[in-house]
């Protein structure tokens, strides 16, 4: 049968007898409407419950606290829900059907899948051709629909957006107001607080939104919620493995008490990516120096490495192999400098704060002019800040290295006869041996 013409006519509408049968019998006559409804995916009929997933659980007590909880709803998952009850709805629209007013006791959801999926179950509740419905009328409905006994397409999208609303701020509550009152019973007022601006505005004006306008905005902000929980994601696990290795680092060092541990931290600032052998030069002369002196002085020294001026790459502090050069590849990209310098200082106030009786050391390279900005001016004050705190800083640079932002770092180094790496940069580029291999 064209299922467009399923429940347009009055013909069909009228092909089982409406006074003499009652709502069951229309569908166990199996009356085209019915038929209709059964090709609605995830529409669930009497006697087809235990079809349903086990895990299964409906909104009404979905929405309670302790299974919100439990099921860690957020605005994220409410967004998938109201999606998928959405669908649903736009099914029923599109096949001429006002179903009514639909409790969301009706509806059930799977959300301990990869794929969280909605189903509808009583559709023998629905408002169908020309019966009376029966509803259970709350001061809030009887505001929005008066006392209509059946409803058309306006009141239908009307009743439509009053149930995503419900969804959307997580009721368990029939009546439920814009914006929702306080109570101890459910987090309504909290999750209406983070609705987007332009939700608020459809629900407070009340007004029939299209259907296709709204699966567009929940597409939007489930893929920005998504987003955001990535990126939280990212950081939590990042923090939790910056402090995995620094537990790892107390551990080593815990195991042989007998020696110190020097915490090197080394910010590479590259200016000129075409002559990489500069920075190559650097750095390996500089590895070099500190493994000699673990040698001589007896103690562990743990290296970490931010690279800068090119797409930022960091390295955490580890007890890295004798003979180990770091590599990272680059990109130039106009930024400032200060912001590599940044992180660096960053990370050696996380170690100093975790760790006591160690030697902190920050080496700065530079193989070019440096941007002297607003933000390069701040870093400078942090330096000086840690240095009080018994941070050693060391400044490394190319010949070409002449800027003012390089003499300021320069002007930082920490003055002491013990130490190999105070040079200026012209001694310290003469010194380099010839690096066959560029810093990739």
């Amino acid at each position: 049968m064209d299922r467009g013409n399923v429940s347009d006519t009055e013909e069909t509408r009228k092909t089982v007898g409406m006074p003499q049968r009652s709502k069951e019998e229309l569908f166990e006559k199996g009356h085209p409407v019915v038929r209709t409804l059964r090709e609605i995916p995830n529409l669930v009929f009497a006697g087809q419950e235990e079809e349903l997933p086990a895990a299964v659980i409906s909104l009404k007590k979905l929405f309670t606290r302790k299974q919100m909880d439990k099921n860690h709803v957020d605005c994220l998952v409410l967004y998938k829900i109201a999606e998928k009850v959405l669908h649903i709805l736009m099914e029923l629209s599109q096949r001429g059907i006002c179903a009514g007013l639909i409790d969301i006791a009706d509806f059930y959801v799977n959300v301990n899948t990869g794929e969280l999926q909605v189903y509808l179950t009583h559709p023998e509740r629905f408002q169908l051709l020309h019966f009376e419905q029966d509803y259970e009328w709350y001061p809030e409905d009887e505001r929005l629909f008066g006392d209509v006994r059946l409803f058309d397409r306006a009141l239908q999208q009307k009743a439509d957006l009053r149930l995503l609303y419900k969804i959307l701020v997580a009721s368990t509550k029939g009546n439920v107001k814009i914006p929702p009152k306080h109570t101890e019973a459910d987090y309504s007022e909290l999750f209406y607080r983070t609705l987007p601006d332009e939700w608020k505005q459809i629900f407070q004006e009340g007004a029939a939104c299209d259907y296709e306008v709204m699966r567009e905005m929940f597409r939007q902000y489930i893929e920005m919620e998504e987003s955001f929980d990535k990126e939280t994601k990212k950081r939590l696990d990042d923090k939790a493995e910056r402090k995995a290795r620094r537990q790892a680092a107390s551990v080593e060092m815990d195991a042989d008490a007998n020696e110190k541990t020097v915490f090197c931290l080394i910010a590479l600032l590259r200016t000129e990516l075409e002559e990489s052998a500069v920075m190559s030069r650097l750095l390996y002369l500089l590895q070099d120096e500190l493994e000699i002196e673990a040698k001589m002085a007896h103690f562990h020294c743990q290296q970490a490495f931010v690279f800068g001026n090119g797409a930022i790459a960091v390295k955490e502090f580890a007890k890295y192999p004798s003979g180990f050069r770091c590599q990272c590849e680059q990109k130039i990209r106009e930024y400032s400098a200060a912001e590599a310098l940044l992180i660096a200082v960053d990370r050696m106030d996380d170690v100093m704060r975790d760790h006591k009786d160690c030697e902190f050391r920050l080496y700065v390279l530079a193989d070019g002019r440096l941007e002297n900005d607003k933000m390069f001016q701040t870093v400078i004050s942090m330096i000086e800040k840690k240095q009080k705190e018994g941070l050693k800083f060391y400044f490394l640079a190319g010949e070409d290295s002449r800027c003012e932002a390089c003499q300021k770092l320069e002007n930082l180094m920490t003055s002491s006869e013990e130490t190999l790496y105070k040079h200026t940069s012209k001694k310290v580029t003469s010194m380099l041996p010839d690096a066959g291999v560029g810093l990739e």
